[in-house]
């Protein structure tokens, strides 16, 4: 049979209603309450009636989630995130993967408004590129941005601390004696954006020059690490420390440095940002820096309920931000020092 309300409330000796609040995020449930409800009713396997709610609220009950790249498990992780928190309150997830393609981003969007009750979006875009949620936005879809904002679009958001990752990956390495670091920068969104800036901005506070040979465009997969780190080894130019915007860029540009007869960390030390899940298992384990991708598709994920449910007076903050920290392993040199 199935999990009913009243089996979740006599499991945790509370009572139908109080699960039911939870559920439906009501504002007089603590944060606590309803963490333990909503993880029991995830053990529970509690599945609400669908078909019966929608009738009732002309509602779909699906969350659309928009994401630039599912290969890696960075993004998936946030998926299960907002799949947790979303899951006990009925609602379902339809994923699309945009592979950093702005245009292939509008066409998912477009074909998610009329189909789901709210969007929690990864965008891809430029600053140029806002008018498009501005637009959307104003029309009334009811959106959040994970992981990456789009400027000027008043919506709320999820992210990482940007700028101190750049700071913390870079001064990392300057404690470490290094003074001429180089930097793998990302695409054109705000992520990629705010970690440049963190760099420089760690740079300048411990006196050292900006150099633009010393940066190179980079994407935010594997082939484009190894294709910016190529070029930098044909040129015979690569700095002897790397900070890469991402994970999959530090790792490509691992590959294409183990390619070229040079080691890690003697010969280059190098340091990523994103903590995805088989860093600490490659041949010379990843220094990154981290924070927990779960707990942002949480916040999002309960941001959009509370925007579907009406509720924006709740949330006392537009922006969240999940706080960013060092892990340090042996591709610095620092760990194995």
């Amino acid at each position: 049979m199935p999990t009913t309300l009243e089996d979740i409330a006599r499991s945790l000796n509370v009572s139908k209603m109080t699960v039911s609040r939870a559920i439906n995020n009501h504002p007089e449930i603590s944060a606590d309450t309803r963490a333990r409800i909503l993880e029991m009713a995830q053990r529970m396997n509690y599945r609400p009636n669908q078909f019966a709610r929608a009738l009732t609220t002309n509602r779909s009950y699906l969350i659309g989630i928009v994401v630039p790249d599912l290969m890696h498990s960075y993004f998936a992780e946030i998926c299960r995130g907002v799949e947790f928190n979303a899951r006990p309150g009925g609602y379902q997830n339809l994923i699309c993967s945009t592979d950093e393609d702005f245009a292939k981003e509008i066409t998912e969007v477009e074909a998610l408004l009329s189909r789901t009750d709210g969007l929690i979006v990864a965008s891809a875009s430029s600053p140029k590129d806002a008018r498009f949620y501005r637009r959307i936005v104003s029309e009334g879809a009811k959106i959040v941005l994970i992981d990456r904002v789009v400027e000027g679009v008043r919506c709320p958001t999820v992210t990482t601390d940007d700028v101190q990752v750049g700071i913390l990956a870079t001064e990392h390495l300057i404690r470490t004696g290094h003074r001429r670091i180089g930097h793998l920068r990302g695409p054109e969104v705000s992520t990629a954006l705010k970690r440049f800036d963190g760099y420089n901005q760690a740079l300048a506070k411990h006196g050292l020059s900006r150099d633009r040979n010393l940066v190179r465009q980079c994407g935010y997969t594997e082939p484009d690490g190894y294709e910016a780190m190529s070029s930098w080894v044909k040129e015979r130019k690569v700095p002897r420390a790397v900070f890469a915007a991402n994970d999959p860029a530090a790792i490509g540009a691992m590959a294409a440095l183990n390619d070229a007869g040079l080691r890690i960390p003697e010969d280059v030390a190098l340091v990523g940002g994103g903590n995805i899940h088989y860093g600490d298992m490659l041949k010379v384990p990843l220094t990154t820096v981290s924070w927990s991708t779960s707990e942002m598709g949480q916040l999002a994920s309960r941001l959009l309920i509370d925007l579907i449910n009406g509720k924006k007076k709740r949330v006392k903050k537009n922006h969240l931000i999940v706080k960013p920290e060092l892990i340090i392993r042996q591709s610095c040199g620092a760990a194995s020092a």
